[in-house]
């Protein structure tokens, strides 16, 4: 197994180690030491996507940002302040993925989903029969259940039996641009919004994550609706909380920001402003051409 160069960097400040940091378009960012004291600006940033190259940009001196992955912002750091060093096991988080940043990974938002589908199965055997139920899940509930699929499973849920799966994948696409988020067209939109219409319609259980505005599956969804309304129905002011879902920022910490830029979310905001806010969110994953074609 080949060795991997691993730039690293302890802050003397926090003691946290730092890695390179990707921005939102996947570039690392470097400082060309021949700008002198004018390599930090914008303008005159060396972007690269390559690791490789990164690598090789600071063996001959160039400045890094990195990042210790915990929020705070990048930092730009000289190189003779870095170190480099081959390993043969990587540690995670070590070499950032170029994918773009998502809040947790497709796999959380499944195991979502099948929690979902077991607690509409005990509602199911609860106001109708075991064998509705039996039929609409796929398996039983246990015979030592108090309640009706109490000590359920969820993993044991086929979820290729459920016309939810591939809504709330290609939800998962178009809320974080991960996969085909071209996937994500109109009638997904209706889809979704029938979905949540029949979950708020009838007493969500309390242990679905469909009730639980903070679960996985649920700002998934509420990703999903925010992008499509910012980028296809430009002509409608976004809340806060929509603004909040796209940056991949609590509501709170949303609002606050908002109110330092001297945005006011009383009433919404207009996509225009939303749009140049957004922009400077360090979170915030630009929609990529192939879900702005639906609208051309």
């Amino acid at each position: 197994m080949s060795k991997q160069t691993v730039i690293s960097r302890v802050n003397p400040t926090t003691g946290k180690t730092e890695h390179p940091y990707r921005d939102r378009h996947g570039n690392f960012v470097l400082g060309d030491p021949s700008f002198g004291s004018e390599l930090h600006y914008r303008k005159n940033a060396v972007l690269t996507t390559d690791y490789a190259e990164a690598v090789r940009l600071v063996r001959k001196g160039f400045s890094i940002r990195m990042s210790a992955g915990d929020g705070t912002p990048p930092s730009l750091i000289s190189a003779g302040k870095l170190s480099l060093t081959e390993e043969d096991e990587v540690a995670e988080g070590a070499i950032p993925s170029a994918d773009p940043l998502t809040p947790f990974p497709r796999e959380a938002v499944l195991r979502d989903l099948q929690k979902a589908l077991v607690a509409e199965a005990a509602m199911i055997a609860h106001w109708g029969s075991y064998e509705a139920a039996e039929a609409f899940l796929g398996f039983p509930s246990s015979d030592d259940a108090g309640e009706p699929y109490d000590d359920a499973d969820p993993t044991k849920v086929d979820l290729s039996r459920f016309r939810a799966t591939p809504l709330i994948e290609a939800s998962y696409d178009c809320a974080f641009q991960t996969g085909k988020p071209e996937a994500f067209g109109p009638e997904s939109w209706d889809d979704l919004g029938s979905l949540m219409d029949g979950a708020s319609a009838g007493t969500i259980s309390t242990t679905s994550p469909m009730g639980d505005p903070e679960s996985p599956l649920r700002v998934t969804i509420g990703t999903a609706f925010a992008r499509w309304k910012f980028e296809m129905e430009t002509w409608l002011p976004l809340s806060v909380r929509e603004l909040a879902y796209l940056a991949q920022m609590n509501e709170v910490a949303a609002r606050n920001a908002l109110a330092k830029a001297g945005i006011k979310g009383r009433g919404g905001i207009d996509n225009d402003v939303a749009r140049r806010w957004l922009a400077d969110r360090q979170k915030f994953v630009p929609t990529r051409s192939e879900l702005l074609s639906l609208n051309s």
